[in-house]
């Protein structure tokens, strides 16, 4: 018998109620970690002051008044201009060695060029200095076209060797060492050429932006044959960018241009210099293009013939709120006049409802709406105690109004107040991501809280 009550007391469990506790508050919060990590995070964006911009952007090709100029004879060409200057009708712009005599001894002047001047010093510094503000890690080619001006501004100083040590030539090696060639326009020197200086704004094609050809130096230390290209010259101001678009943004501008506007507002973004020019759009068998016109600014791209730049439409300021934070609400559509004031209040936030009760008498309620937009004789109203199909009263012209029509007011959800607020909102321009509203037709101020993804919640829900 001893043995069994031992048996018995050994199998007795004894119940922690500390382990108990502990158990039910790890299954709590495993539950409520499980439940959160199922929600959808609730975001909130605080209100903005922004614009969104409507643009355009493309690459277009430059078309000038140039020309491709040829050696006569052939010969080592020495130039006596820079690259980029202007030269007027008879100047001189480079010269010829027949004979290959003066190249030995204008080297020997160059090596013994052993700094650089603050001239120099000045245009590379420039030249880095744009790189800089207009590089892009999309568009790594920019590296070299800096390499390029950098290239072409050293050659332009060392071109000039001739120009600054010509007495010394002459006593060397007599008159007519060289010869001397003039330029027979007056306009900008390039040294540079990509063969495209004849294609104008009707024979331009779809397949010249495809391919789109590099400007090659015509510069070189080996001797040239007569019929080389030697130069290109701009003899004009007016230039024109062809800028090929989708039917899309071809129309778009279209439209901009048949509204009155003849102008467009730009930006090149080698060196984001802004600007504007007059416009036209023109339709060919291989595409749509944008052509705009410009009589100034040509020195500044002469070396170049393919440009990217944004057009501006339009660039609207408001206040910036998130596109996901939109939602729509059915709001009732009522005469003004059923608006009445409450017994403790002058706003007029009342309207009085005519119901039936059991016996079948007429009872009047007064109910608080929300009051939100007015439109003509009509006033926006929403509350929870309204239904479509209600009565409401205007007591001083004994006549009654059934609730019938409604409207979708487009807004978003303020928390201010630690709670959900039903603000409408008026667009004036949106994208994907962003709205910019109106500051002056909008129930939503500058640093309100809205909540950024409004499908999280419901209206007048307590959020802290």
């Amino acid at each position: 018998m001893a043995e069994k009550k031992e048996n018995k007391r050994r199998f007795h469990i004894h119940i922690n109620l500390g382990f108990i506790v502990f158990f039910v508050i790890i299954i709590y919060i495993t539950v409520y970690t499980i439940n959160y990590l199922g929600k959808d995070k609730l975001a909130i964006y605080e209100v903005t002051a922004s614009n969104i911009s409507d643009t355009v952007s493309g690459t277009g090709m430059i078309l000038r008044e140039e020309s491709l100029i040829t050696m006569e004879e052939d010969g080592y060409v020495n130039y006596y201009v820079k690259d980029g200057s202007r030269v007027q009708e008879g100047g001189i712009v480079y010269t010829i060695d027949t004979t290959g005599k003066l190249q030995s001894y204008l080297n020997k002047l160059l090596e013994e060029k052993s700094s650089v001047s603050s001239e120099e010093k000045s245009q590379i510094y420039e030249d880095l200095q744009t790189f800089n503000e207009s590089f892009s890690d999309n568009d790594f080619s920019e590296v070299y076209e800096a390499k390029s001006d950098i290239d072409h501004d050293l050659m332009s100083y060392t071109d000039t060797v001739i120009a600054d040590n010509k007495d010394k030539l002459e006593e060397k090696y007599g008159e007519g060492c060289y010869v001397e060639v003039e330029a027979e326009d007056t306009g900008l020197v390039s040294f540079s050429s990509d063969g495209l200086e004849e294609v104008d704004e009707e024979s331009f094609t779809k397949e010249i932006f495809d391919s789109s050809p590099k400007m090659n130096d015509l510069r070189s230390d080996e001797k040239m044959e007569a019929g080389s290209s030697v130069y290109r010259i701009v003899t004009g101001q007016d230039w024109e960018l062809i800028i090929p678009v989708n039917e899309d943004n071809y129309n778009r501008i279209l439209s901009y241009q048949e509204e009155g506007y003849s102008t467009l507002q730009l930006t090149f973004n080698k060196d984001n210099f802004e600007t504007s020019a007059s416009f036209s759009c023109r339709e060919k068998d291989d595409g749509y293009y944008i052509i705009l016109y410009f009589n100034n600014y040509v020195q500044r791209y002469l070396d170049q013939r393919y440009l990217s730049v944004e057009l501006l439409l339009s660039e609207t300021d408001g206040l910036k709120i998130p596109s996901s934070s939109l939602i729509n609400k059915e709001v009732y559509k009522i005469p003004s006049e059923y608006l009445t004031q409450g017994s403790n209040s002058s706003e007029k936030n009342q309207v009085n409802v005519l119901t039936t009760n059991k016996k079948g008498e007429e009872v009047l309620t007064q109910v608080t709406v929300t009051r939100y937009r007015t439109e003509g004789d009509y006033v926006l109203v929403t509350s929870s105690e309204l239904k479509k199909g209600d009565k409401i009263s205007d007591l001083e012209k004994s006549k009654t109004y059934t609730l019938k029509d409604t409207s979708i007011l487009q807004g978003v959800y303020v928390v201010n107040r630690g709670y959900a607020v039903f603000e409408p909102v008026t667009i004036l321009q949106r994208n994907e991501d962003y709205c910019i509203i109106s500051t002056d037709d909008s129930d939503v101020e500058l640093y309100d809280r809205v909540i950024l993804n409004s499908d999280t919640i419901e209206e007048n829900q307590v959020i802290y």
